[in-house]
């Protein structure tokens, strides 16, 4: 004895199981976004922080201007510009430090990374407030690094 309504023959029958995986994979494809890209892994994209951090209390809303409309004259990466890395960046930037996978011990390592160099740098995001007196920039070395990005970061 069978409760409910018996089947007809040509009645349309989707298995359960399909309609539980398709599900599945919708929520899958859903989740999958939030952690596709793990921070660091794009050079050419700004990491998002976490809502709530605060990265430097003094940043964007306190941030004058400095990036060039136009190159003037390229300053010397050797003579300008990797100074000015080695003592604002290298401290985290550097293998065995808290940046190590944005690693800016070489004029190769930094051109790499060159679009989210700028945009931090521009945005005064780099280096981190926290990142000490000795690491901070001026704004003559904020405009020389973003003049030498405009001018096409010449290996000079």
């Amino acid at each position: 004895m069978s409760r409910g309504k018996p089947r007809s023959a040509d009645a349309r029958h989707v298995p359960m199981g399909r309609g539980v995986i398709a599900l599945a994979l919708i929520a899958l494809a859903w989740a999958l976004p939030a952690c596709a890209d793990p921070p660091g892994n794009d050079p050419n994209v700004a990491d998002m922080e976490p809502p709530g951090t605060v990265m430097n209390l003094g940043g964007p809303a306190m941030c004058p201007p400095a990036a060039p409309a136009s190159c003037p004259a390229a300053p010397s990466y050797a003579k300008d510009i990797a100074p000015l890395v080695k003592r604002s960046c290298l401290p985290c930037h550097s293998p065995g430090q808290q940046a190590a996978d944005r690693d800016l011990t070489s004029y190769a390592n930094f051109v790499r990374l060159e679009t989210t160099d700028f945009v931090q740098v521009d945005a005064c995001l780099m280096p981190p407030a926290d990142a000490g007196p000795d690491a901070a920039m001026s704004i003559a070395d904020r405009t020389e690094m973003l003049q030498w990005f405009v001018c096409g970061a010449p290996d000079n």
